[in-house]
């Protein structure tokens, strides 16, 4: 696994759930604008300034190109998709607090309105004499917390970030942190994990309109 720091123009291409499924879609073989849009029910003019926007922040890249008369038509592959896990600049961060927040509600508020949606469901649906074993959106939201010292604590984040992603146990550990005068006191840790399916955050309009579309 890599371990690279996100710029925040790089923090507003990623914190967008529906450019996730771009970068996913193409992870596996060379994909068109055109497939892309059929995958997503976009437009394929819609799409082509996202496509742009990752080609810039080398998230995707051209491999192929195919003649069609008058046309090219470019076969796009994700970047390193599997082995890179991005860190915030905190300089940038911290000169943009306004910005970087809603940059992480843009990336948590689906799965939470999902996680609402999903129990509205179950509740009007039990009127009605259904019953669910689980919930009928794929969605969860799970919490626990620990004592343990500030060095306890971090290393707690190597296995939850390995466990993230498909075939990551072998990768990289998590960078070295410099060390702060708190690291070896105990105290109370939270942990709150939301996971949720972008398609399915997507067709219930949960998702909002990408708003930096507006900038070119």
């Amino acid at each position: 696994m890599k371990w690279k720091i996100s710029s925040m123009e790089l923090m507003k291409v990623l914190s967008d759930p529906r450019r996730s499924r771009i970068l996913h879609l193409a992870q596996d073989k060379p994909v068109t604008v055109k497939y892309l849009a059929e995958q997503l029910g976009e437009d394929p003019l819609n799409l082509y300034y996202h496509v742009k926007k990752m080609m810039k922040l080398e998230l995707l890249e051209v491999v192929d190109t195919k003649q069609h008369g008058n046309l090219t038509e470019k076969y796009y592959r994700a970047v390193n998709i599997e082995d890179v896990v991005y860190s915030g600049n905190l300089d940038e961060q911290s000169d943009s607090v306004e910005l970087t927040m809603s940059l992480v509600h843009r990336r948590l508020d689906p799965g939470l309105k999902l996680f609402q949606k999903a129990l509205e469901k179950v509740r009007e649906d039990k009127q009605s004499g259904v019953e669910y074993k689980r919930l009928p959106y794929n969605v969860t939201i799970n919490s626990s917390t620990d004592r343990m010292t500030g060095i306890e604590w971090r290393k707690t984040m190597e296995p939850i970030m390995q466990a993230m992603g498909k075939n990551r146990m072998d990768k990289e550990p998590l960078p070295e942190l410099p060390p702060q005068e708190s690291d070896e006191e105990e105290a109370t840790y939270q942990y709150v994990l939301i996971s949720y399916k972008i398609e399915d955050a997507d067709k219930l309009g949960l998702i909002s309109p990408t708003e930096d579309s507006e900038e070119e």
